[in-house]
């Protein structure tokens, strides 16, 4: 009797075991069923998304044509703002906008794409451009860009007429370390300009132990400028250089009424320590 009932249940198992199986199987079908609308609903979501996308762009391109010039540059600045290369053909027409502001909107937008081949096409409104505020502008935008004809273009801007333009194009080489701006950053440190004469050292600080040939100059700018803060960004310079030569007239920097200037110089002296 107790093998009977042994029997009984043997086959029990195996019927729940067989019947287990077809179960198992639809349930990996179920998952399945259930994971392919998320899939889809996913790539539908997505092809939402890029369809409103270029109808925004449609319609910011559109507003390009309208007759209020603000509205104009409003559009530019949205197509900028999108970060996108979707919209360098609609920046690039605003480009032929008789409107300075609008064009130099356009040209800030294409500099945010950070598109190497936009460099040489962005140079021409620095080189050529008869508005100094759109040559700024393209300045400006050149800082995003680290290409060899972004720098061959600020270095032109470095002796442009207007000191706007002139301190834009040493902004936007301190944004970027290039042995082939150095001569022309030494030179910029005679700039009338306090601004210029400012960011041309913080340029030439950039560029490190490759600088090394600025480090006169600069102790000139520290010792002698009258702008203060043309002092503080050559004694900045100058730790970031890292020539030992420095530190005698960072020592008496480091003991300047400019609490500002006292800092940046005691942060060089640190810096050319630790070499």
């Amino acid at each position: 009797m107790r093998y009977c009932f042994r029997s009984i249940r043997i086959a029990l198992a195996f019927v729940m075991l067989a019947t287990a199986r077809p179960t198992d199987g639809v349930g990996v079908g179920a998952l399945a069923s259930t994971q392919s609308p998320s899939v889809s609903s996913t790539s539908t979501a997505a092809q939402q998304l890029a369809e409103a996308k270029r109808a925004e762009i449609a319609r910011y391109t559109s507003l390009l044509q309208s007759g209020d010039e603000e509205e104009r540059r409003d559009a530019v600045h949205k197509l900028g703002a999108m970060h996108d290369p979707a919209t360098i053909a609609a920046l690039r027409a605003a480009l032929d906008d008789k409107a300075e502001r609008v064009r130099a909107a356009a040209l800030l937008g294409l500099g945010h794409l950070q598109e190497p081949s936009l460099a040489p096409f962005i140079a021409i409104y620095l080189t050529k451009e008869k508005s100094p505020y759109v040559r700024k502008a393209a300045a400006y935008a050149l800082g995003n860009i680290a290409t060899s004809e972004a720098t061959t273009a600020l270095i032109i801007g470095l002796r442009d007429k207007d000191i706007e333009v002139r301190g834009a194009a040493a902004v936007s080489l301190s944004r970027m370390p290039d042995a082939t701006a150095i001569e022309p950053l030494i030179a910029a440190l005679r700039d009338k300009s306090a601004f210029v004469r400012a960011h041309a050292a913080t340029a030439l600080g950039v560029n490190g132990r490759a600088a090394a040939q600025a480090v006169p100059p600069l102790i000139k700018l520290l010792t002698t400028d009258e702008d203060h803060e043309a002092r503080r960004q050559a004694a900045t310079a100058l730790g970031r250089i890292g020539e030992p030569s420095a530190l005698p007239a960072l020592d008496r920097a480091e003991r300047s009424s400019d609490p500002y200037l006292s800092q940046a110089a005691r942060e060089a002296i640190s810096q050319i320590s630790r070499r």
